[in-house]
């Protein structure tokens, strides 16, 4: 099995609209082109289920990407971005960065939760329990320090499609690495991150594969 973590492409337009297909508008030229570029790189991999953040950029990447598969594309609220704090979705985007900036004086572990919107812990809380449930739908579960899969799910490939920051949650989720207010990992704009899973006796281990473009053909 595999999962395949994607970062949707640049992106235009509200960043907070949840829009329904078919999506529009909410990617640049040129992340029209990034998404492009990562479909045909992706054409050669069966790709079983897909989910999205129901952000714009997210779904109209997840669109292009899977165009032609004939594979509905899930959406799910758990998958958005970093919340932030609805009082400061109004604010001008000049005056919401300023803010932002003054937090660039803290030492990092002043920033698990700030005024700005979700701590870091409850980014955890609200991204990693709903995965694994619609993971255990599929056949995955899990459990004894890895994951349980069952044969139905064992050659499955998972694209997941949203931002750099919940993707980063993700991966640290599966991976095991600690939680802390600065990512460990980022995402680079329409480009993939895969997990496979390793067996080892009777459960799956899940390892981050560095891959140069022959690992998609």
């Amino acid at each position: 099995m595999k999962i395949i973590l994607i970062r949707h492409g640049e992106s235009a337009g509200d960043p907070f609209a949840c829009p329904q297909p078919p999506v529009k508008n909410f990617l640049t030229r040129t992340g029209m082109e990034q998404a492009e570029r990562l479909r045909e790189t992706l054409s050669k991999i069966e790709i079983g289920a897909a989910f999205s953040s129901p952000y714009g950029r997210a779904l109209q990447t997840a669109a292009i990407v899977m165009k032609d598969r004939n594979l509905e594309i899930k959406t799910f609220d758990f998958l958005k971005e970093w919340d932030v704090n609805p009082a400061f979705k109004e604010f001008p985007s000049a005056e919401f960065d300023a803010i932002m900036n003054s937090y660039q004086t803290c030492d990092i572990e002043e920033t698990w939760k700030t005024e700005l919107g979700e701590g870091t812990f409850e980014l955890y809380a609200r991204i990693c329990p709903p995965f694994l449930a619609e993971l255990k739908k599929l056949g995955v579960h899990a459990g004894a320090g890895g994951f349980r899969i069952e044969p139905q799910a064992e050659d499955l490939n998972l694209a997941v499609f949203a931002h750099g920051g919940s993707l980063a949650v993700l991966l640290s989720f599966i991976t095991e690495t600690r939680p802390f207010p600065l990512s460990r990992f980022a995402f680079q704009l329409a480009a993939p991150a895969v997990i496979e899973f390793v067996k080892h006796k009777a459960t799956y281990y899940p390892q981050l594969v560095i891959a140069n473009t022959d690992y998609f053909r």
